[in-house]
C-alpha cells in the first residue's frame, strides 16, 4: 500500500482515508447483500457467476477491514486528532467486532446447500451490523464531505491513494 509509505499523515490526509475507507467498506458490503439477493431461494452451485461475484465481495469487505487495521496500526501511534479522536482510539475494537461478524456470516453462507430467505435475512443483517460498527468513521466522511470544494488538497490527495491502494487488491 502506498499511503503507509508516508512518513507520517496529517489530519487532513487521515479524514482522507477515512472517507475512501467508510466508500470503499459500504461499496464491498451492498455489492454483497445485491449479490446474496439474487442467489436467494438458489441452490448452491446452481447459479456460479452470482456465486463468484458474492464471494469477490464479502472477501473484499474483509481486505477493506484489513487495509484499514494496516493504516491504523501505521499511523495511529503519531496522530492526533483535533476532531474524532475516538476513530482511532476505538478502531481496534471496531475492527474486530466487524470481522467476527464478518466470520460468521461467511460460515453460514458456506455452511448450508441453499441459500434459503432465513439464511439470506440473517446474512443481510449481519452486513447492516458492520456497517453499524463504523458510524463514526461515517459520520466523520459525511462531515468532511459538507466541505465540499473547500475540502484541502492533500484530503483528497490522501483520499484518491488510499481508493487506489483498495482498488489494487
Amino acid at each position: 500500500m502506498r499511503i503507509i509509505r508516508f512518513p507520517s499523515i496529517s489530519e487532513n490526509q487521515f479524514l482522507g482515508c477515512n472517507a475512501a475507507f467508510v466508500d470503499s467498506l459500504t461499496g464491498e458490503l451492498n455489492a454483497t447483500a445485491i449479490a446474496l439477493r439474487r442467489l436467494q431461494g438458489s441452490s448452491k452451485g446452481s447459479a456460479f457467476a452470482h456465486e463468484m461475484t458474492l464471494d469477490a465481495h464479502r472477501y473484499g469487505a474483509l481486505i477493506v477491514l484489513d487495509r484499514w487495521g494496516t493504516v491504523l496500526r501505521a499511523f495511529s501511534p503519531h496522530l492526533s486528532l483535533s476532531r474524532w479522536s475516538g476513530i482511532v482510539e476505538g478502531a481496534p475494537a471496531r475492527i474486530e467486532a466487524a470481522e467476527k461478524l464478518l466470520a460468521r456470516a461467511n460460515e453460514l453462507l458456506d455452511s448450508g446447500d441453499t441459500y434459503g430467505n432465513g439464511m439470506v435475512e440473517a446474512v443481510l443483517l449481519a452486513l447492516q451490523s458492520v456497517s453499524g460498527v463504523f458510524a463514526a468513521e461515517r459520520d466523520a466522511a459525511d462531515q468532511m464531505a459538507k466541505l465540499g470544494p473547500m475540502l484541502p488538497e492533500e484530503y483528497r490527495e490522501a483520499r484518491r491513494i488510499f481508493s487506489e491502494d483498495l482498488a489494487g487488491r
